[in-house]
């Protein structure tokens, strides 16, 4: 994620646009790839990109959005929106995590991993991203932050092989 977008993203926040809207205007541009190249494409003129950011997207998101298209940055919203969650998270103390399994865990094990993360990091809640990784062979991967807590097959068996080659 670049500087630039996570800039962005909190200046998307500190405008007090609602979870809501970033949500919509995310969801809109996700199943549009039409209107991403659009709105990306310098043969587009700015005047034909606002006048669709003003048909389509809520009314409180329509600035910014011209705004990005003014400076050419309209590419950079998938990292935006992700700075933005990530930023709304850490004003409201929620750690973001992301889960790498085999296996899906059920309702308990999600609680207990995010008790876990919320003890060790000191935070109210903690929003675990979930992702489905069958290459670990069993286990899971928990990432936070600039930490790896890695309880995966895989991992155990390449830490055994540096064990045994170290020796």
């Amino acid at each position: 994620m670049t500087q630039t977008s996570i800039n962005y993203g909190r200046i998307l926040y500190e405008l007090s646009v609602s979870p809501e809207a970033a949500a919509m205007t995310k969801e809109i541009l996700t199943e549009s790839p039409e209107l991403c190249t659009a709105l990306e494409s310098p043969l587009v003129s700015l005047k034909e990109k606002e006048r669709l950011i003003q048909r389509i997207f809520p009314e409180e998101i329509r600035g910014f959005l011209s705004v990005l298209c003014k400076y050419g940055h309209a590419g950079l919203w998938q990292e935006i929106f992700q700075a933005y969650q990530e930023y709304d998270n850490e004003q409201h103390k929620i750690l973001t995590a992301v889960l790498y399994y085999v296996t899906k865990p059920t309702g308990e094990q999600i609680q207990g991993m995010k008790n876990f993360l919320c003890g060790r990091y000191h935070t109210e809640d903690a929003a675990i991203e979930m992702i489905e990784e069958k290459n670990l062979v069993g286990g899971f991967i928990l990432r936070v932050k600039d930490q790896e807590f890695d309880y995966s097959l895989k991992g155990r068996i390449n830490a055994l092989q540096q064990k045994l080659i170290w020796r």
